[in-house]
């Protein structure tokens, strides 16, 4: 069962999916085996957007059964079980952030919707620019808009569950809080800022 201190609300998870660029789409192959395929995507006009080849073992899984998940996940700290029990291991943790999105996948073959899209994953990559904008209209871009597929994940669910000790009496969230500090590992500022804030940054 999913406890309510950790879910996330609709503005949250779209937040988290705006900031980060890469996840895991789960599918039904056609081979009948479940498939797990890390990509690269785009949260663009609420939808998840990703590109690839027009053939492959993801073309033809989502061709046979469109149905699919699509998780994004970020560990932000490990938190020790010394940090809160001298003795046991089992408080030993791990807090973070995760969105899962149910829904089914088409293919956009649309010119200015895959532009649009592709845009989209490029301002995630390459946000300094240093190329001409995508434009279905360019002739430019004609041949490679025609050779590459695009897809869109349209949710039919989207569900987020932030850990960072709401379970934790507020006492002991605030040792943990200085036990990150004075671990002092890259994430663990940024962590603490997450306890303190109630599990999303403010």
């Amino acid at each position: 069962m999913r406890r309510k201190e950790f879910q996330a609300d609709e503005q949250e998870c779209i937040d988290f999916l705006e900031e980060k660029h890469d996840g895991v789409l789960t599918f039904s192959g056609a081979d009948g085996w479940p498939k797990a395929v890390p990509l690269n995507y785009a949260w663009h006009d609420g939808a998840v957007y990703f590109h690839g080849s027009k053939q492959g073992e993801k073309m033809a899984g989502i061709a046979a059964d469109p149905r699919a998940e699509f998780v994004v996940y970020q560990a932000h700290a490990f938190i020790p079980s010394y940090f809160t029990e001298p003795y046991l291991a089992c408080p030993a943790t791990v807090f973070f952030r995760s969105v899962r999105i149910r829904g089914t996948v088409a293919q956009v073959e649309e010119p200015a919707e895959k532009a649009s899209a592709l845009a989209a994953l490029l301002r995630n990559m390459q946000p300094e620019g240093g190329h001409s904008p995508i434009d279905a209209s360019d002739p430019r871009y004609a041949s490679s808009l025609r050779g590459v597929a695009v897809m869109r994940l349209d949710p039919e669910s989207l569900t987020g569950k932030f850990k960072f000790g709401q379970n934790v009496p507020e006492k002991k969230r605030e040792n943990i809080a200085e036990r990150l500090l004075e671990r002092g590992l890259p994430g663990d500022p940024d962590t603490v800022e997450r306890i303190r804030g109630g599990g999303a940054r403010k």
